[in-house]
């Protein structure tokens, strides 16, 4: 063989023995690597089997320690002992109203808007102990700040908007039966139909854990239709008129303080007041005009009033009671308007100045609603008020009391309680007028927000 032959071969078998090092040591390193892996997943399953192991104690622990009265009411829910328990003779708890935990100041517990705080230890304990809330449930908040009036937090606003609607009508005769069975005179059938929008916007303030304050802004536009049958004589010649008004309503200013909080037997009470302000337009001494074609069968009214016209007050006690899910409640309230002066208090051309008394109210209702879950909610009340005559002096005369100015009105409210987010709610109701002197039907929608 040829010289070139030889050196070629030698060439390539000197390549060869030094890849085979090369190969060996890229093994080496991957073997390394896996075994490295190998290694932090046996520790990692180690640390695993040891957690478990704990938990496994801690929840041994759980089931073998009896639960006190105290421990109880942090349990959502009516809480029955067990047979089995030792502690036996616990008493049966009542569900229990929803509310934020936080922090006491040695962050050994949690303290809750309603409850006061722990005792130090050996001090005397009170026999009936604070209801705890364990779980924030915006629907239940809703419930309470609605009937009482408490917030949680520091600041709040409420836009709500409502729609009234009243209907009445009624046969007017001016003449005289003949012979008891002919009546001789005119027939007149009058209707009215008026409609109330609002719009309110309330701020609210907590002073502290048990004195809350708020401002309410109301706006009115109200439109009246007349109708009255009887246009020359003829029952079947019908005239119609129709008034609107809008304008602000009156301004009024309300404080609730907690009097008693909510424990497993008593109810939370809350006692509230409020002044009301003469803002809107007053009812007195608006002239009637008679509407063209109805011949004097129909007068209405030059303008509508958005106020009462007075100074007012009311007070009033409202109590609460969470028998979770359900929530119930009721209230009393006592309304005083006070005596005014006005230029005008007729409604007849020229200016007549006099004194007007309206007469005080009378308001008490109850109600309960179910929780469906932590962010809605159903209700149902009754509520009825009773409205005192009002009287008029003209200047230089005698008291005069005004017929028919007294009222008893009763209404039916079904509502809902949604919670859009844990800031912002949707609260509506439905009211059914029950008596003569009720609106026929209310609607109401309101947002709070809590800042």
């Amino acid at each position: 063989m040829s010289a070139h032959f030889w050196k070629a071969t030698l060439c390539t078998g000197t390549a060869l023995a030094l890849a085979q090092p090369v190969h060996a040591q890229d093994e080496q390193s991957e073997l390394e690597a896996l075994r490295a892996q190998v290694a932090q997943m046996q520790a990692r399953e180690a640390a695993y089997e040891e957690r478990l192991q704990q938990l496994e104690e801690r929840l041994l622990r759980i089931e073998a320690e009896p639960i006190s009265a105290e421990e109880a009411l942090t349990i959502r829910g009516r809480y029955v002992p067990d047979a089995s328990n030792p502690m036996t003779n616990l008493p049966e708890l009542d569900g229990f109203r929803t509310a934020a935990p936080t922090r006491s100041p040695n962050d050994a517990e949690f303290i809750f808007p309603w409850q006061d705080p722990a005792p130090p230890l050996g001090a005397p304990q009170d026999d009936e102990p604070v209801q705890r809330e364990p779980d924030a449930s915006v629907a239940v908040e809703d419930i309470v700040q609605q009937q009482q009036g408490l917030q949680r937090s520091r600041f709040g606003a409420d836009l709500s908007f409502g729609y009234t609607h009243f209907g009445d009508a009624r046969i007017n005769l001016d003449g005289f039966l003949a012979l008891d069975a002919i009546f001789l005179g005119t027939i007149s059938i009058d209707e009215v139909d008026s409609d109330i929008f609002t719009s309110d916007l309330t701020m609210r303030y907590s002073a502290t854990d048990d004195l809350f304050f708020d401002a309410s802004l109301p706006f009115l536009y109200r439109t009246t239709a007349f109708r009255s049958g009887g246009a020359g004589g003829a029952a079947n010649e019908p005239v119609e008129a129709t008034i609107d008004e809008w304008g602000l309503g009156d301004v009024s200013f309300g404080a609730s303080y907690q009097l008693l909080r909510e424990t497993a037997r008593r109810p939370n009470l809350v006692v509230s007041s409020r002044l009301k302000f003469p803002t809107g337009q007053e009812p007195f001494g608006i002239d009637f005009i008679e509407v063209e074609g109805s011949e004097g069968n129909l007068q209405v009214p030059e303008q509508l009033a958005t106020g009462s016209g007075v100074y007012g007050a009311s007070i009033g006690l409202s109590a609460l009671k969470t028998l979770d899910p359900m929530v119930v409640f009721g209230s009393v309230n006592y309304f005083r308007n006070f005596e005014r002066n006005f230029g005008d208090i007729d409604e007849n051309p020229g200016d007549q100045p006099g004194r007007v008394d309206v007469g005080d109210a009378f308001q008490f209702g109850a109600g309960l609603a179910f929780a469906l879950n932590d962010k809605s909610s159903i209700s149902m009340s009754y509520s009825q008020r009773l409205v005192g005559q009002s009287r008029v002096r003209l200047e230089g005369q005698d008291w005069q009391r005004i017929i028919g100015s007294d009222a008893n009105v009763a209404l039916v409210n079904l509502g809902a309680t949604f919670g859009l987010s844990d800031r912002l709610s949707l609260v509506t109701t439905v009211g059914i007028g029950l008596t003569d002197d009720s609106p026929d039907m209310t609607v109401g929608v309101r947002l709070p927000f809590r800042f």
